[in-house]
């Protein structure tokens, strides 16, 4: 099924599959890009079918090289504006394409990113939303915003520090330069590397592992895991409490239950 002409959404059986479709310019991001992206995202969460995603770029040669500055994504002001009366729309600017990443982010099925040659700005920046990430032996990735004078903005300076740690996210991002996929995976940045040719066969397996476990305890795995992820830990587990109480209830635990796949020490009253 083609979404768009810059993304497109393919859904087999249980799993989606969102690809960035600009080859000629490495997938690099431009407006139509980040909208389609979300439109994509909206159509795997209606989608009650799909229990994982990938997300990957077309072509080998890049998951997605950040910003295209040839289309850009600049918002136009308009002459003679001050800077006052212009940061408020920068601010929804900013926010709306930020929107379409937090799409990815927020998606109810796990999504695993599909990495393949360079990823760099925004394109690590949307790897971060991501749950999994594998790359090809010949990946690379860099956040090089500060380079061209700007600040990461999309999401990378919250969530990078989050993936592989305070002390290394801000190496890369004061820094500017690109590591390997060893290095990558080193860090905690991807959690498997392999053969160019296997990214996508290894993407599948593991989204047809995860398919083919109970969807909605997945969901609410993912949904404790990212919602305790910037709360304490008494916060946090009441969370996980909350989750794991509601699939308790669900048809996906009586199913189970019933088919006597439980701990022995296991008891709910009322069953």
């Amino acid at each position: 099924m083609t979404h768009g002409n810059k993304v497109l959404l393919q859904i087999r059986e249980s799993i989606a599959l969102i690809t960035l479709n600009k080859p000629d310019r490495l997938n690099a991001l431009d407006l139509g890009v980040w909208m389609e992206l979300r439109s994509a995202a909206e159509a795997v969460e209606a989608d009650p079918k799909v229990r994982a995603a990938i997300l990957t770029g077309a072509g080998d040669r890049a998951f997605c090289a950040g910003l295209d500055l040839k289309e850009g994504t600049t918002i136009r002001l308009e002459e003679g504006v001050s800077p006052a009366a212009a940061l408020p729309q920068i601010h929804e600017h900013l926010q709306r394409l930020r929107a379409s990443f937090d799409r990815i982010e927020n998606l109810h099925v796990p999504v695993i990113a599909a990495i393949q040659g360079h990823c760099i700005g925004g394109g690590t920046e949307l790897i971060c939303c991501c749950d999994i990430r594998i790359g090809s032996d010949d990946s690379r990735f860099s956040i090089p915003e500060v380079k061209l004078g700007i600040v990461p903005d999309m999401g990378g300076t919250q969530l990078l520090p989050k993936i592989i740690g305070m002390g290394k996210a801000k190496e890369l991002i004061y820094s500017g330069r690109s590591i390997d996929a060893q290095e990558a995976l080193r860090i905690g940045l991807l959690n498997e590397v392999c053969s160019k040719d296997r990214v996508m066969e290894r993407a599948y397996a593991l989204a047809r592992e995860i398919a083919a476990n109970a969807p909605l305890a997945v969901q609410a795995a993912k949904k404790a895991i990212n919602g305790g992820w910037n709360q304490t830990l008494p916060a946090g587990l009441a969370i996980e409490n909350s989750r794991a109480a509601e699939v308790l209830l669900s048809e996906d635990a009586r199913g189970i239950r019933s088919a006597g796949v439980q701990k022995k020490d296991f008891s709910f009253k009322g069953r």
